[in-house]
């Protein structure tokens, strides 16, 4: 437990500075993130019998991440430090981001291509290639794509607040009170208790950041988008147990000492965030 909260305490500050300085910071951070999380993703399948490539899937996974950004929302979201990088970052967008679709075909078409060269089980590396690059890029992107909106920050730090506190009180409250098991084929130390502890300290946190942080409708949104993000976190932990279950895997790695690797930090995350985004997507689309 004290490992674990050291390298909390070390981890969030590195996560929540570049985020909120954006522009060549949040960039650096989040291409990390990807190829950190796809080769991670890629061993695991690996682990499982799978066969895909690292060298087409990786590159997608940072294109699909890199996928639709507007430099312009770029320049407006982030704060700048120096100025100096402004301008090179910018340029470099405007090379490597190109429309989500776009990417999308070439890798498709790209890893079918390759996989026609493969002899054994070519449709296997073709699957296994697809689904890592396509899930992390594009999720990963709608995470920083929360960012642009105005006062994208306090969304963001929203949504890692609300899923952080679902997550801390569905632990303690699971080792304290938990004996009734939730889902043990895939995560046998879960249990209701804990679950519904966290999904309550995931509305109050909403309830109580909707408040203090620049973002819309007040408490009773930010409730309803907390215990609704408190869900999806519970179903992302899961998705990434179901994976390390099947492919005989503890933890995705040890990037972080006591926390496993970056994809057991990103489970929940992966899921609440860009449930955050699509939200306020949908809010503006229909009652603005």
């Amino acid at each position: 437990m004290r490992t674990r909260i050291i390298a909390a305490a070390i981890a969030i500050p590195i996560v929540l500075i570049p985020i909120y300085l954006g522009g060549f910071w949040g960039l650096l951070l989040g291409v990390g993130v990807t190829v950190i999380s796809a080769l991670e993703m890629y061993h695991m399948f690996e682990r499982g019998g799978y066969h895909p490539s690292r060298l087409i899937g990786v590159p997608w996974a940072v294109l699909l991440f890199l996928s639709g950004w507007d430099p312009v929302q770029v320049q407006r979201s982030s704060v700048s430090v120096t100025g100096w990088l402004t301008v090179p970052t910018l340029q470099l967008l405007k090379i490597v981001s190109f429309p989500t679709s776009s990417i999308l075909v070439a890798g498709f078409l790209v890893t079918l291509t390759y996989c026609l060269f493969i002899h054994d089980n070519p449709v296997n590396t073709w699957i296994s290639t697809s689904v890592v690059a396509i899930y992390l890029g594009v999720m990963l992107g709608q995470i920083v794509s929360l960012r642009f909106f105005d006062n994208g920050f306090a969304y963001v730090a929203f949504g890692l607040l609300v899923t952080w506190a679902n997550d801390s009180a569905a632990f303690f409250v699971g080792i304290t009170i938990g004996k009734h098991k939730i889902f043990p084929r895939l995560s046998p130390k879960k249990t209701w208790e804990g679950t519904i502890g966290g999904w309550i300290a995931a509305a109050a946190a909403g309830a109580f950041l909707a408040t203090v942080l620049p973002v819309r409708n007040g408490p009773i949104f930010g409730a309803f988008i907390g215990v609704i993000a408190g869900v999806l976190a519970y179903f992302g932990d899961l998705s990434i147990s179901m994976i390390k279950r099947q492919f005989g895997v503890k933890d995705s790695g040890t990037f972080f000492r006591g926390h496993g690797g970056m994809l057991d930090r990103l489970d929940s995350l992966l899921f609440t965030l860009p449930f955050i985004h699509q939200s306020m997507l949908f809010y503006e689309r229909f009652f603005t």
